[in-house]
């Protein structure tokens, strides 16, 4: 009767775990940039770095677009006169934006943020 319980207990204990989520694969995101007309690209919760990097790349469409950031949480991308601009990746959106606009205000005037965006984890 014992070994009866103990099984009964075990598997009820299994039974109410359930299914133990796998952990969260690690994602991309990347901003690419054409400093000579402004436009930008970008793409979230790509699997590998590269794809991240050609994709962001292939959205901005300009033939001088460089990608400037790829990064696993957050980023921000801020442009100013003369296409001037700063990024920055943080783990915190409101974080890479202060940090994309004072990367920018360095180079340039009237800086706003262009893009600002989390990878869903």
């Amino acid at each position: 009767m014992r070994q009866f319980a103990s099984v009964l207990v075990a598997s009820a204990v299994v039974l109410s775990l359930g299914t133990v989520p796998a952990m969260a694969e690690k994602v991309f995101g990347a901003i690419a940039f054409s400093a000579s007309t402004g436009k930008y690209g970008w793409v979230k919760n790509t699997a590998k770095k590269a794809d991240a990097q050609s994709e962001a790349v292939a959205k901005c469409g300009v033939d001088d677009c460089d990608t400037v950031v790829v990064f696993p949480h957050c980023a921000a991308l801020s442009v100013g006169d003369s296409f001037g601009m700063g990024f920055s990746a943080d783990k915190s959106v409101a974080k890479a934006e202060e940090t994309a606009l004072t990367q920018c205000d360095g180079f340039t005037t009237n800086c706003i943020i262009s893009t600002s965006f989390c990878n869903d984890q």
